[in-house]
């Protein structure tokens, strides 16, 4: 309920302040989270599964974008560990957008 009021207070900012009347090249975006995408995070946390993702893709987003394969590997092995006795498919290979992976701490800042 209240994601729902922080949208119609959103939608009435919008209006008020002229955007919403925006020509379609402008774009809107909201953010997802709170922290910034260039700070991987230091505890664990859940990731919402989007079309397309794949546990390797999703774990090299978690770790950030100066991650090599070499520091990746480990990580992604310990996130399909975690996941997959929760999986829907039981297959690390096989995952579902809307599914919740769990990712665990980063090593190196636990």
């Amino acid at each position: 309920m209240l994601r729902v009021l922080a949208i119609v207070s959103l939608v009435a900012l919008l209006m008020a302040t002229g955007v919403a009347g925006a020509s379609p090249a402008h774009r809107i975006t909201l953010p997802v989270t709170v922290t910034s995408p260039n700070d991987p995070p230091s505890e664990a946390d859940s990731v919402v599964v989007a079309r397309g993702d794949h546990l390797w893709k999703i774990s090299a987003r978690h770790l950030g974008p100066a991650v090599d394969a070499d520091q990746l590997a480990p990580y992604w092995r310990e996130v399909v560990d975690v996941n997959t006795p929760r999986l829907r498919s039981g297959d690390p290979d096989l995952i579902y957008p809307g599914e919740v992976v769990e990712m665990p701490a980063i090593p190196e800042r636990r």
